[in-house]
């Protein structure tokens, strides 16, 4: 059955006309990426309170209202953050707690985690510390204890990469899952939809061993590729599982899931071996939504030549490495140079996206309709 998208933008609080906002640092005081303590979350509120007052806390509830309504009208919730394991520092225990009151109202079934969990090197070993400093105790909220579905970033290939695929992890913190790649798949039916067998599937990879310069003889970061066949194999073999799952699915939707962009307005921009190698597979495939981290921005870009929407939710803590606003905005539809997350709400034939920065705000919002001929 072939499946077409209507988009229609419903909401958009960028300030330009290619949709490319910044989240400015002051231009005295501290720097806001410098932000460590999760108490100094007033230093940040205050401001807003004194420049806006009621019409800010209006605009706040009204926001919450909205996200209520939303829960009950999609079967499917989640939240994506990436590139957030600072111990809570740079504003992550502020973000996770704006991401527990979003998933509170939403409902959420999961969350999606875009990679660099742990900063800035990853994790030493199964025992680390960092593990409880940097998740365990700071996505504390009660709607944020569900199941965390990662994948790898080249910051977790920096450490001890096999821990965090480890089991033991999984005692330490059972919401806790992260593999080179995997395929789930949630139901999108509800209740009454007797016989439904409407449904999303996603697939995770692993893009860190898809980048030549991680490779190169100059490169001075220590990347572990243990676990790992020879390089060319590797890709070869990811590429090929991922086209034989897709060529199968009978999803409504697809969503790839991995750490570097495909197509980016940010710091690293655009990542040429995926261009080449992997969105050729998903075009080929119909993919809907490739979701990513990496660059510490909050995007939303659609390919012009085949309806690919690309997502990336990177804002999970340090960020301000700005966006390209001179670079090619062809299909550019929102970028943000700041902190936050993107939740997503699926029915069987709508999505609904929407980025959250580091106050809560819904500063984004997308309705993706898929027609069905």
């Amino acid at each position: 059955m072939e499946q077409s998208w209507n988009y229609e933008k419903i909401q958009n609080h960028a300030s330009s006309s290619t949709s490319i906002a910044r989240q400015r640092r002051p231009t005295s005081g501290p720097d806001r990426s410098e932000w460590k303590d999760v108490g100094k979350v007033r230093e940040m509120v205050n401001p807003l309170v004194v420049g806006f007052g009621l019409g800010f806390a209006i605009a706040w509830l009204l926001s919450l209202q909205r996200l209520q309504q939303r829960q009950f009208h999609f079967p499917l919730h989640f939240l994506v953050v990436g590139d957030w394991g600072r111990n809570g520092f740079y504003n992550q225990s502020v973000v996770a707690s704006q991401m527990g009151q979003v998933g509170t109202m939403l409902g959420i079934s999961f969350v999606i985690s875009t990679g660099d969990n742990f900063y800035n090197t990853g994790l030493a070993g199964v025992d680390d510390i960092q593990f409880t400093t940097s998740f365990t105790n700071i996505y504390t909220s009660p709607s944020l204890q569900t199941r965390w579905y990662a994948v790898l970033g080249n910051h977790d290939y920096m450490g001890d990469v096999l821990s965090q695929m480890d089991p033991y992890i999984q005692l330490r913190d059972d919401r806790w899952i992260c593999q080179r790649e995997y395929h789930l798949q949630y139901s999108l039916c509800t209740d009454s939809m007797k016989g439904c067998k409407m449904h999303v599937d996603f697939f995770f990879i692993d893009t860190t061993p898809f980048v030549d310069d991680y490779w190169a003889a100059s490169q001075t970061h220590t990347f572990d590729w243990r676990g790992l066949a020879s390089r060319e194999e590797q890709l070869r073999n990811q590429l090929q599982s991922l086209n034989d799952k897709l060529e199968t699915s009978t999803a409504n939707w697809k969503v790839v899931v991995g750490h570097h962009t495909i197509r980016s307005m940010g710091y690293h921009g655009d990542t040429p071996e995926l261009v080449k190698n992997l969105l050729p597979i998903l075009k080929k495939h119909r993919v809907d939504l490739y979701v990513n981290g990496h660059d510490h921005t909050l995007q939303h870009i659609k390919d012009q030549d085949s309806g690919v929407h690309f997502v990336t939710s990177g804002g999970g803590s340090k960020a301000w490495d700005g966006v390209r606003s001179s670079e090619n905005t062809e299909g550019v539809l929102f970028a943000y140079d700041g902190q936050g997350f993107a939740a997503i709400s699926m029915g069987p034939h709508e999505l609904l996206l929407s980025f959250h920065d580091g106050l809560g705000n819904t500063i984004y919002t997308a309705h993706l309709h898929k027609s069905r001929h």
